[in-house]
């Protein structure tokens, strides 16, 4: 009985937390068309949360949109736009302050990654990797932390990969720039310290986000295949997390230990079984062998 009771009081304090940051703000996710961006915004919206979402043109948006205000009454305003443009954050932000919207959840998901040798990486694919994990997402969070840092409360979730935690031959570049989002999002946690905002940065590890992504998984081995969650999983430890002011959240046990044994393992043995894993991917699959994938969604792994 008492654990019950216990359970259904941490129940109303994640309620009354989500309220309190809600109120008549919004929550912008990044990247929502798809993955675990658009499973995320199904699960902020069954919150009550108001949503801006952020997605490429022509990926289905507002089709999305429009059954979350149907299905749970809330407000959802999309905004369609390639944030790997040099131009394409502020042209957002200005969006949002023609709209008079403010932000009080920013949840930068938009992300992308693949699998190519980088001596033969187009270039204009490196720059778009950095352009959109980096780039785009520390912008984006300077130009909000004004008005996040003026509500009541607010949160900044970050959603790096338990790619970050180790150098990744044949990803190079992808694993490089999640490495980036971990230390970013503990350095600013810090440093809003004594605002309202909270950072949290969340690893996932691989997820079954599409069947592109699910073929290439089968070439990862049995460990890959162990950690898998689906982005419904993933994205309510992700919101609970950050609801909670969690700084690190990293979904799945199997994940929780790649993580500590990746801080232990020496390279010498990390670099040759990362290299003999996805190598095979470059091999089995065809639209990741040129690096050319270029689809703003987030990639696990």
């Amino acid at each position: 009985m008492l654990p019950m009771v216990l359970l259904m009081i941490l129940r109303s304090l994640r309620r009354s937390k989500a309220a309190t940051v809600q109120q008549h703000n919004y929550t912008l996710i990044t990247g929502a068309s798809s993955g675990l961006g658009r499973v995320l915004a199904f699960a902020c919206a069954r919150r009550g949360f108001n949503l801006v979402l952020v997605s490429l043109p022509g990926e289905g948006l507002e089709a999305v949109a429009a059954y979350l205000r149907r299905r749970y009454g809330v407000v959802v305003h999309t905004y369609e736009i390639d944030l790997t443009r040099q131009s394409a954050v502020y042209e957002l932000h200005d969006w949002l302050a023609r709209k008079a919207i403010t932000v009080g959840i920013l949840i930068n998901n938009a992300g992308i990654g693949g699998t190519c040798a980088f001596d033969t990486a187009p270039p204009d694919y490196l720059e778009r990797i950095i352009g959109l994990n980096i780039r785009a997402l520390a912008l984006l969070t300077r130009l909000l932390a004004p008005q996040l840092a003026a509500c009541r409360q607010a949160h900044i979730l970050n959603v790096s990969s338990v790619a970050a935690f180790a150098p990744i031959p044949f990803k190079t570049v992808y694993p490089a720039s999640k490495a980036f989002v971990y230390a970013f999002s503990l350095a600013l946690r810090h440093e809003l310290r004594h605002t309202p905002v909270r950072v949290s940065v969340l690893h996932p590890g691989p997820m079954a986000t599409n069947t592109d992504v699910n073929s290439r998984l089968g070439t990862h081995g049995i460990m890959a295949r162990w950690s898998t969650l689906s982005t419904g999983q993933v994205a309510e430890i992700a919101l609970r997390g950050m609801l909670d002011g969690k700084a690190v959240i990293v979904p799945g046990l199997i994940n929780k230990i790649s993580r500590g044994l990746m801080a232990i393992l020496p390279h010498a043995i990390t670099l040759p079984l990362m290299a003999r894993i996805f190598s095979k991917e470059i091999k089995n699959t065809t639209d990741h062998e040129t690096g050319t994938d270029y689809r703003s969604e987030w990639l696990a792994g």
